[in-house]
């Protein structure tokens, strides 16, 4: 049976200050010695004192690549002003001026975006900026099933029919050699804008507006395809000489939601980015933003980018999963309350069902796993006759998760016997080098480090998992394959006070590059705990520590297999007496805003008995 590797704990800085007092920072650690955490030229207490915060989260900065003053404040205080220049993106100024003469003359427009979450909020961004600029201007979607994914040969034809002469990409297109030619033959022209990585060359396009170009000099690569929309947008306001400040209020709402559901890194111009986006979104007055806040229940309060990640990216996600993108980008243009309510309440509904879907298909492919010793492998490559095409790529980041493996699952069609997957992968793995390795096998894939989607004959599989696994077999080494878990700073639980929620706050919006700091305790007595949930799958402590109990909460707790091999509510009884009364934590310190009873919570990520 395929099981999940342990992971390997890693304390990323032991010499880092680990306490945080009232009044004068204490730069000691925990046996005493000063802190010695150093980079640049500065250590953790240096930069605390030249920055005005505690040395555990100067020691954090550090950790993160924030070695001097500059960057931290540039870090701390994420302004959409310390932007790059737009015009430094490859194409950006031909695009722009192409974008403005078709305004000028009316020309006939049409965008074509993508059916996730990123492609939608691209498409409705350049949507709303074109229309209100008086453009000619429509906009297209693809069906995820009926069309597939990009720009295609109907799609090119259908523009011709109806008279468009500029077709704007959005997410995609950096591969669509053949489509762009046919374009150029019919007299249409071409802008790309996208952030997927190109292949050996690029479309001949008007403008291939892309930071992933291998000629490239805007500074930071690692932009959104609702990014680079939201970058283009600002150098045709300001080429029309209009208001840069007022468009990007107007918009980046739209770009922080794109950026966050496609998980970019939140480093750099993307930080800049989301933390103003998730300021603008609790007031923004796009209806169907409203609607969407009030059907996940985050109307009324601050927005995290984890309220984005895991509540509004997977409605808007879910309508392209399993129907029909289009009803997602219908909410995001709409003006009309009552429209967009409705339009909030199919994607709800649109959610429900993509999660049925995504259980009962993880069932099957944990089933395969634990029956089939062939998929003993590096790089794990099943398949399903009734798994939906749209639903897989989740299931097959769950995957990767679970067994630390890169993780390709493919809706198998036994009709047309072709079979479309989503790939995902582990950090030391790009996932798009590897499947490029076996391109062969396949009549398409595309795009990038992390995730990429591919096609190929069923009668290929076998050989294309074969590849695959040789092909990784090279590129990983046995401890790539074993998930290890970095603590960035021992902290004992009662040291997690206000006040360092407080700094830790200033440190957001975490996400993919900018992780949520996870803090390492040993040796920490259980004083009580209980299973909570549903299903008890839950399991909440309470601790004991010098500075008096401290609640925290491990969610999913029982899918730890050393929980269910002793580590369990009946040996933790009160006053200390089982066997494992004492256990070591891997933990987050989160607000508990449960029943509306503000506190401080810690969340469980990890834990094990004490040696």
């Amino acid at each position: 049976m395929f099981r999940p590797p342990a992971k390997r704990w890693i304390l990323a800085n032991t010499a880092a200050p680990t306490r945080q007092e009232s009044g004068d920072a204490d730069c000691s650690t925990p046996d005493g010695s000063a802190g010695s955490a150093t980079a640049g030229g500065w250590d953790a207490c240096e930069l605390a004192a030249e920055i005005g915060c505690s040395p555990l989260a100067a020691s954090l900065l550090i950790q993160r690549g924030i070695c001097n003053p500059e960057d931290a404040h540039r870090f701390l205080n994420p302004s959409l002003d310390d932007l790059p220049d737009a015009s430094l993106l490859p194409d950006a100024e031909a695009a722009a001026d192409r974008i403005a003469a078709a305004i000028a003359r009316k020309e006939p427009i049409i965008i074509h975006g993508d059916y996730d979450s990123d492609g939608v909020t691209s498409a409705a961004l350049l949507m709303r900026l074109l229309s209100r600029l008086g453009a000619n201007v429509r906009v297209h979607v693809p069906h995820r099933i009926q069309d597939g994914y990009d720009i295609r040969r109907e799609f090119i034809e259908s523009a011709r029919r109806q008279g468009h002469s500029l077709i704007i990409t959005c997410d995609c297109g950096i591969q669509r050699y053949d489509e762009v030619e046919l374009a150029r033959t019919m007299g249409i022209d071409v802008i790309i804008t996208d952030h997927h990585k190109p292949g050996d060359r690029i479309p001949r396009a008007v403008a291939v507006v892309n930071p992933n170009r291998h000629d490239a000099v805007y500074p930071f690569r690692h932009l959104a395809g609702v990014g680079v929309a939201f970058r283009l947008g600002e150098l045709v306001v300001r080429k029309l000489g209009l208001s840069v400040t007022t468009y990007r209020r107007a918009y980046v709402d739209l770009a922080a939601i794109g950026t966050v559901t496609d998980a970019m890194p939140l480093l750099e111009d993307n930080r800049a980015i989301v933390a103003a986006g998730l300021r603008r979104i609790p007031q923004t007055p796009k209806v169907g933003i409203r609607a969407l806040l009030a059907s996940a229940q985050m109307a009324g309060r601050a927005i995290t980018s984890r309220d984005i990640a895991f509540g509004i990216g997977p409605r808007l996600n879910a309508v392209g999963r399993i129907g029909d993108a289009k009803v997602a980008l219908e909410l995001l243009l709409t003006t009309d309350e009552a429209e967009a309510s409705a339009l909030a309440g199919r994607l709800e509904a649109a959610n429900a069902e993509r999660r049925k879907a995504q259980d009962r298909i993880l069932q099957e492919a944990l089933q395969q796993l634990a029956t089939d010793e062939a998929y003993q492998a590096t790089c794990i490559v099943l398949k399903g006759s009734n798994w939906h095409q749209g639903v897989v790529g989740i299931v097959a980041t769950k995957i990767a998760e679970i067994f630390y493996r890169p993780t390709i699952l493919i809706a198998a069609d036994g009709v047309k016997h072709t079979g479309r997957g989503s790939a995902r992968t582990i950090p030391p793995l790009d996932i798009h080098k590897a499947i490029s390795a076996c391109r062969a096998y396949l009549t398409e894939f595309g795009g990038h480090s992390h995730a990429a989607g591919l096609a190929l004959p069923l009668a290929n599989f076998e050989a294309f998992r074969e590849a695959m696994n040789a092909v990784t077999a090279q590129m990983l080494t046995p401890e790539d394959l074993q998930p290890v878990l970095r603590a960035d700073v021992e902290l004992d639980p009662g040291d997690a006070t206000p006040e360092l929620l407080a700094e830790l706050a200033k440190m957001e919006p975490w996400g993919t590059g900018n992780e949520e700091p996870i803090f390492l305790a040993k040796g920490v007595e259980v004083a009580d705990c209980r299973q909570i949930g549903r299903d008890g799958e839950h399991l909440k402590m309470l601790l004991n520590t010098p500075r008096g109990l401290r609640e925290a909460v491990y969610w999913r707790a029982f899918n730890n297999e050393e929980l269910l091999n002793g580590l369990h509510p009946s040996n933790l009884p009160v006053n200390g007496e089982a066997r494992w009364s004492r256990v070591d934590l891997c933990y987050r310190i989160q607000e508990n805003t449960y029943q509306s009873e503000k506190g401080i919570q810690l969340c469980v990520v990890d834990m094990r008995k004490s040696e």
